[in-house]
């Protein structure tokens, strides 16, 4: 499949960008901003989170009563600064999508991140100009986990979602991504 692929659809943090250690340091952080010390322990659990994980973990063992929405505002807005900083490249990443666009895959990127933060991101990590396409939750209107964000995304991109592949780090993302059609890395 991946020599026939005519799609390569990359998330972009963890995957393209290696920016997870600095998603994850930011929940410490959240957690910090109210008050509460913490011990080694919870930060080398939090770091190992999802998320989506971490939402129950601050109200199991901090009593901090947030949302998923809630704490990806705050992490956005943290984020941006960081990416406008510079983010590395993860290694093999920017030629590895050189070589798919040479060989005429369309080279994609879907991301969780808000659009805003995703710029900034590949541009100072010079990637933009080896994708074609660019999208985030927030322009598709749906979450990664659900077909519907890859239906919309390959009509747009004019391919087939069986001609298309998902290279991804979160499972939530992998699971949908061949919920609809794709095969997923």
């Amino acid at each position: 499949m991946l020599e026939k692929m005519k799609a390569a659809i990359f998330d972009m943090d963890g995957t393209l960008l290696d920016s997870m250690t600095e998603w994850r340091r930011l929940n410490g952080e959240f957690v910090r901003q109210r008050g509460i010390t913490l011990t080694e322990k919870q930060e080398a659990d939090m770091m190992s989170m999802s998320e989506m994980m971490v939402v129950d973990y601050f109200r199991d063992e901090f009593g901090i009563q947030s949302s998923f929405a809630e704490l990806c505002a705050a992490a956005n807005d943290a984020m941006e600064q960081i990416y406008a900083a510079g983010v590395g490249r993860k290694p093999g990443a920017a030629d590895y999508l050189r070589r798919l666009r040479e060989k005429g895959v369309k080279c994609v990127l879907a991301t969780a991140t808000p659009a805003r933060q995703a710029l900034v991101g590949l541009n100072r990590a010079d990637m933009v100009s080896n994708l074609d396409y660019i999208f985030s939750t927030d322009m598709i209107g749906y979450d990664k986990s659900k077909t519907e964000f890859y239906d919309k995304l390959c009509s747009i991109i004019g391919v087939e979602k069986k001609d298309g592949v998902m290279f991804e780090d979160s499972l939530y993302a992998i699971r949908g991504a061949r919920n609809a059609g794709l095969l997923g890395v």
